[in-house]
């Protein structure tokens, strides 16, 4: 879509600055600080307004730009947040993660608030109304452990999980009026807490990174694999990968049309302006490295909400909502007339295939039987009955120790099978298996191996035909791979439970 719009700023600190690791607090309830972690074990904050507390050994004011302040940690940085956890104070705190503890700092009092062990190591963290507690929450995710301190540092939650909890989310997933827990794991999960009660559980196959308010019951996630998607309740409402890894996500009316839009950055620097309801892109930009973070924050102090971009040379680009929609300047109408066209055109050719094939079926069924009907078509021509099927069968095996999850692929008639691809995220080393046969088949059996106890889907395509046939039909299906399908009970059981 052509559309261009300019940042109302931009300028570059000149700090290199960590993936994920930058956030946007008010630290005297008034003014936006950018926070962000860069090298040597320090956080960077940033504010046009200049307002710092008093400088301490802890706390430095930079003599070269009075506007930048550096916070010096003796421990490496793993996460951080900025939010409110005084019921009465407006007031942000910054919490700051490590391998070994969690500290909730006051910038604004150039003091610690608490500072509590954290053996498990600190991934991610987050602050926000939790389980009817009075007050904001701290949760903290670590190695299969979530922790949630009140505003004194007391523990209030304590939840065990498969994984290390690399992304945190809170929000109303079920339209109750009160807040759920999700939490993405390194092991491909996303889990919806309510309290302490799992109440649903998905499987992405790879490394949770990013998980985003969308709005109520609605949220968007990115995986390490280059996934994105959005889950409204419990349903996946869309899903898209790309070849890229998206490194920074957030939602922003950045085209002046009254809703909010998926913002995503990514690894090579693009940034995409996505619908929510599709995935569909509106609008690309294109930064000069690749996207650390992404802040919703009135940056400038003007009662406007900014979208501040943040990339690894520490370049800053800040953008408004404009006062037109930017979608009806574009003539959308043409585009999509053509969008149809081409789809017209598309299924066209795809309904002339399947009429041949209709009209070869009834000239050669007519004259000859179906076990002759390999020797009477070209080689051609890619004929085969109408009433082909394919059949998919899942089984687990267990022979001399070895457990093996079977994939029967097999068609319903003579016609047989030259090729089956499987698609599947983490189950092979290259995320397809490729079945190549010496021999044409009309059964084939494909024995599988998974690391992990998920559910996984698996996509399968298989290439139909006959043993003289050059031209094939693809066959498409997807399965899914129970939670627990590398366990069996055995035939023969001895002995008794004890």
């Amino acid at each position: 879509m052509d559309i261009s719009t300019k940042p109302v700023f931009s300028f570059s600190l000149n700090y290199k600055v960590f993936e994920k690791l930058v956030t946007c607090g008010k630290y005297d309830g008034i003014h936006s600080c950018l926070t962000m972690v860069t090298t040597a074990d320090k956080i960077l904050i940033h504010t046009p307004h200049k307002r710092y507390g008093l400088q301490n050994s802890k706390l430095s004011i930079s003599e070269i730009k009075n506007d930048i302040a550096l916070l010096n940690m003796n421990f490496p940085i793993r996460a951080i947040v900025a939010g409110r956890l005084k019921k009465d104070d407006e007031r942000d705190v910054l919490v700051i993660g490590s391998p070994s503890h969690v500290l909730a700092y006051h910038v604004d009092e150039n003091c610690n608030m608490f500072q509590r062990d954290f053996h498990e190591g600190v991934r991610s963290a987050v602050i926000g109304p939790y389980a009817n507690n009075p007050g904001n929450t701290l949760i903290v995710g670590g190695n299969a452990v979530v922790r949630g301190y009140n505003q004194d540092g007391t523990e209030v939650l304590w939840l065990i999980t498969a994984g290390s909890v690399v992304a945190l989310l809170l929000i109303d997933i079920d339209k109750d009026g009160q807040n759920e827990l999700i939490i993405g794991t390194d092991d491909g999960c996303i889990r919806i807490y309510k309290k302490e009660t799992l109440l649903h559980e998905f499987t992405e196959g790879n490394e949770i990174q990013n998980l985003i308010a969308l709005r109520t019951a609605q949220f968007m996630y990115s995986v390490k694999n280059g996934t994105i998607g959005v889950f409204e309740e419990n349903v996946r409402m869309w899903r898209i990968k790309s070849k890229a890894r998206a490194t920074a996500m957030a939602t922003y009316d950045i085209l002046g049309c009254e809703s909010k839009q998926m913002i995503v950055g990514w690894k090579s620097g693009k940034i995409n302006v996505r619908d929510p309801r599709t995935g569909d892109v509106w609008f690309r930009m294109k930064m000069n490295d690749f996207v650390c973070g992404i802040a919703c924050n009135d940056y400038r102090g003007i009662g406007l909400l900014d979208l501040v971009i943040v990339t690894a040379d520490g370049e800053i680009r800040g953008y408004t909502t404009p006062s037109v929609n930017m979608l009806t300047l574009h003539n959308i109408a043409d585009e999509e007339m053509s969008a149809l066209l081409t789809q017209k055109q598309k299924l066209l050719l795809e309904l002339k295939h399947y009429e041949n094939n209709i009209k070869y079926n009834k000239e050669i069924l007519s004259n000859t039987s179906e076990s002759n009907l390999v020797q009477s078509v070209p080689d051609n021509v890619g004929i085969i009955p109408s009433n082909t099927r394919l059949q998919i069968g899942i089984s687990t095996s267990y022979d001399n120790n070895d457990m093996n999850i079977d994939i029967t692929v097999s068609t319903n008639n003579s016609t047989t099978i030259r090729a089956v691809l499987i698609f599947a995220d983490q189950l092979f080393k290259e995320e397809t298996l490729i079945a190549h046969l010496t021999k044409d088949v009309s059964r084939i059996l494909i024995p599988l191996k998974t690391l992990k106890d998920n559910a996984q889907d698996i996509h399968i395509k298989a290439f139909v035909g006959y043993p003289s046939s050059v031209q094939f039909h693809v066959f498409e299906l997807t399965r899914q791979l129970p939670k627990f399908a590398m366990y069996t009970i055995p035939h023969n059981l001895t002995g008794s439970p004890k």
